[in-house]
C-alpha cells in the first residue's frame, strides 16, 4: 500500500505524516482554549505576521524539495503555491483560520509522497472532511463545510505540489 518514492526520506516523510495525522484531531479538539490563549498572550498583528511566516517557510521547504529532488521544478509553481498558501489565506477575516492552510497543505504534501496518487487523494480527502465531522461531536465546535473547503483545498495543493515534484 506505501510506496516509497525517495528511500531515503521515507522514515522523515512517514514521521511528518504521522505528526500532523495526530496533531490535526489535537488542534480540533483543544481549538477553542489554545485560540484564547493566543488571543490573551499574542497581539493579532503579531499572530498574523507568524502565520505568514509560518506559511511562507512551508512554501520555500516545497519549493527546496523540489529542487533537491529533480523535480520538474519552474515558476509557474510558484504561481499557484504563493497565490493558495500565501495571499489566499491573508484575504481570511479571522488568523485562526489560516492554520487550515498550514496543517492540511503538509498532510496533503506527505500524504502524496507516501501513497499511490489515487489513494494519496482519498486519504487527503477524508482526512479533510473528517476533521469537520470530528468538530460536530465537540462541545464548543461545529463542523463546518466552509472548513472542509479550506481543508481540501490546502491538502490538494500540497498534495499536487508533492506529485509535480517527484522525480519523472
Amino acid at each position: 500500500m506505501l510506496q516509497n518514492p525517495l528511500k531515503k526520506n521515507f522514515n522523515a516523510a512517514l514521521a511528518g505524516w504521522l505528526a500532523l495525522l495526530a496533531l490535526i484531531p489535537l488542534v480540533s479538539v483543544f481549538g477553542r482554549s489554545l485560540q484564547r490563549f493566543a488571543r490573551e498572550m499574542v497581539p493579532s498583528g503579531l499572530l498574523a505576521a507568524l502565520m505568514l511566516l509560518a506559511l511562507a517557510a512551508m512554501v520555500v521547504m516545497m519549493v527546496t524539495w523540489f529542487r533537491r529532488h529533480g523535480g520538474a521544478f519552474s515558476l509557474w509553481h510558484l504561481l499557484w503555491m504563493v497565490p493558495l498558501f500565501l495571499l489566499f489565506p491573508l484575504t481570511l477575516p479571522l488568523v485562526e483560520e489560516r492554520l487550515h492552510f498550514l496543517l492540511f497543505g503538509g498532510f496533503g504534501f506527505f500524504s502524496m509522497l507516501l501513497f499511490p496518487p489515487l489513494l494519496a487523494l482519498g486519504v487527503l480527502l477524508a482526512g479533510a472532511g473528517l476533521d469537520e465531522v470530528l468538530q460536530w461531536f465537540l462541545p464548543d465546535r461545529v463542523g463546518d463545510w466552509r472548513d472542509v473547503g479550506f481543508n481540501a483545498l490546502a491538502s490538494v495543493g500540497g498534495g499536487v505540489a508533492a506529485f509535480f515534484g517527484r522525480k519523472r
